[in-house]
């Protein structure tokens, strides 16, 4: 029973031993993929923190630039009011 053959020559454990050999790889190639794309989510959630903070900072910036333009209308608008009509 050990040696039984299936019509293309090769005993059971030879068929076994194949199969068992496809899993090892395809398994070792799952685990690569899987690690890589742990790095990735890694990489990804960096860029993702990185960009949320420089979102913040052009938020701010543009908050001052705002601030700064309203002071600039101010002055110029008291200049002009001042200004005799011509």
């Amino acid at each position: 029973m050990g040696d039984e053959t299936n019509g293309d020559n090769k005993n059971r454990l030879d068929r076994v031993e194949e199969i068992l050999e496809v899993l090892v790889n395809e398994h070792i190639q799952f685990h690569e993929e899987h690690r890589q794309l742990l790095k990735a989510q890694v990489i990804l959630y960096d860029t993702t923190q990185k960009l949320a903070q420089a979102q913040t900072e052009l938020a701010a910036a543009q908050k001052h630039t705002d601030e700064n333009l309203a002071a600039l209308i101010i002055v110029v608008d008291s200049i002009v009011r001042r200004l005799p009509p011509q």
